[in-house]
């Protein structure tokens, strides 16, 4: 993708999560809080409190030193409890349906999963491995 086309599409989702915040919280206050105000809510925070430990697991903002198996278990670990949080507070699924929360949580499992061995073959076909990419990133930013 070049430089135009992801300048667009970053404008894009920005102009949309904010459009969308504004328009939640102007909703919630001329008419109250609802499910779908809710749900709304929570999946904003949700995409939030994800971004944010993504950056804090995946970059070396944060964390200087530390495997790639243990950052996928701390995000992995952080995400779910952040995510159940989210799923509670929004009312997501019938809270008295315990297979709508065990099937939420093998959902999340697979898709952690998928995407662990997604960025596995990744890395492994261009720098080896997530801690050489990170290294070769170093090295290149001079640090």
């Amino acid at each position: 993708m070049n430089d135009f086309a992801k300048s667009v599409f970053t404008s894009t989702c920005r102009l949309f999560t904010i459009y969308m915040l504004a328009g939640t919280l102007a909703a919630i206050a001329f008419i109250g809080l609802s499910y779908g105000l809710a749900l709304t809510l929570t999946l904003f925070l949700a995409s939030l409190a994800i971004a944010f430990l993504r950056a804090f697991f995946f970059t070396d903002h944060f964390i200087k030193v530390l495997s790639y198996p243990v950052r996928i278990l701390g995000f992995g670990l952080a995400a779910f409890i952040l995510l159940t949080a989210c799923a509670w507070l929004g009312q997501w699924f019938p809270m008295d349906n315990p297979w709508a929360w065990s099937t939420f949580a093998l959902i999340y499992l697979a898709i952690l999963g998928a995407c662990c061995v997604g960025y596995q073959i990744y890395f492994r076909r261009t720098s080896g491995s997530f801690d050489a990419a990170l290294k070769d990133y170093h090295q290149r930013m001079g640090r």
